[in-house]
């Protein structure tokens, strides 16, 4: 368990439908973060293309797609996540993490949205994973899989300590996204750091959110682009759980007769 002070920064980006400009918008708030010393920062969902088709079309292999982003984190002690439209075999809705120009994992989003054309339009991942990082235990999730508690669950029983979720969460279902967060954290006693994209023609509805493993909102956005900055300590991970050991009832649960 990791027991160090973290300076959090949530990126919530407008996207736009240039694949090249979202590329520079998220250049741009990974700055900011480093302007302020972030050790973490937050892209949205497809901070690259968003759900736009055509610049689903265009987008490169993983390394050659981030190439600028990698170069900016080379000699900076940062650790990015961003959303990321990822082609290989075929196409992916994933995240990635970078550290010092290297992506260390490549979370691949396992539920696709089924309302509009997302399972058509990418394939899904296969399985869950946490990222031991130099700033903690990191789970992800990406937008609709935060409706789902057993899959944060399962990365909480894997021993993540920060579930970083992006998002291009719609406006008309905002307050269902703030109130999934909230209850996720509360849930499992860790940290979420939700990444809303805002305005544009995707209609999102910003309102990132980071909240502590008692559900404490720590920070909050609004619905226009903006870097959110917060300070938390992982120790409290540990402390809430030892305080409210709650989390220990659901190993009972497995032998309990329905």
């Amino acid at each position: 368990m990791s027991t160090y002070k973290l300076r959090i920064a949530l990126a919530q980006q407008k996207i736009s439908p240039d694949r090249e400009a979202n590329i520079m918008k998220g250049l741009n708030l990974i700055k900011r973060a480093l302007q302020v010393k972030a050790n973490i920062v937050i892209l949205p969902e497809l901070f690259n293309t968003g759900f736009y088709e055509h610049c689903l079309s265009s987008v490169r292999m993983l390394e050659e797609e981030l190439e600028m982003v990698l170069k900016l984190s080379r000699e900076r002690d940062i650790l990015i996540v961003a959303g990321v439209a990822e082609k290989s075999d075929t196409l992916y809705n994933s995240a990635v993490v970078i550290h010092r120009g290297k992506i260390i994992g490549v979370y691949r989003k396992n539920l696709l949205f089924p309302l509009t054309r997302e399972r058509e339009l990418f394939k899904p991942g296969k399985k869950l994973e946490v990222f031991d990082t130099p700033f903690g235990r990191l789970g992800i999730l990406i937008c609709y899989e935060v409706r789902f508690p057993e899959l944060a669950k399962r990365l909480m029983k894997m021993g993540a300590e920060i579930i970083a979720i992006p998002a291009e969460f719609p406006k008309q279902r905002i307050e269902h996204w703030k109130t999934l967060l909230r209850a996720r954290a509360i849930e499992n006693q860790l940290f979420v750091a939700g990444v809303n994209c805002v305005e544009g023609d995707l209609d999102c509805g910003g309102n990132s959110m980071l909240i502590d493993p008692e559900g404490r909102v720590l920070a909050e956005g609004g619905i226009y682009q903006e870097v959110l900055m917060c300070d938390i300590d992982l120790a409290e991970v540990q402390r809430t759980r030892e305080r409210l050991p709650f989390l220990k009832d659901y190993e009972s649960l497995d032998s309990t007769p329905c």
